[in-house]
């Protein structure tokens, strides 16, 4: 399969995880995949304000701003669970990869895909979200 869109969609083995934890059949892991898959045309024409890319409405999580973590919704039922949540991490176009992680394109990192059951994000949740950031930024881009 060809490359496409203007990112390169990476899942954090966290992120993985969960999605194996939420979702048993392999068909829905699948489904939600091909959903995360819609990141690849994510740039920076959105100018991180809540909208919508394409059929999806995103939003980055207030408690974490200016961080690039945003949550992109899922109107859709997958496995039996609805009002599904995509977090996922966008790093600034200046960051460069350390040598030998470099991908044709620039990276989107999906940190968790989850159902939501409340509206807003737990403390827990929050730093579960930093805590994959941060171990993203410190291997693939050398920061801290």
């Amino acid at each position: 399969m060809s490359l496409s869109g203007v990112n390169f969609v990476r899942f954090s083995r966290h992120g993985l995880h969960t999605i194996r934890h939420h979702w048993k059949r392999t068909g829905d892991r699948f489904e939600l995949r091909r959903y995360c898959l819609k990141l690849r045309w994510w740039d920076e024409r959105h100018l991180h304000h809540p909208g919508l890319l394409f059929d999806h409405s995103y939003e980055t999580i207030k408690a974490l701003s200016g961080l690039g973590i945003f949550e992109l919704r899922i109107d859709d039922v997958i496995g039996e669970q609805g009002n599904l949540r995509i977090v996922f991490f966008d790093p600034p176009s200046s960051w460069k990869p350390v040598i030998g992680e470099d991908k044709p394109m620039r990276v989107v990192w999906i940190l968790e895909a989850l159902p939501k059951k409340r509206n807003d994000w737990s403390v827990n949740d929050l730093t579960r979200f930093k805590a994959a950031r941060l171990l993203i930024v410190k291997r693939f881009y050398g920061r801290s």
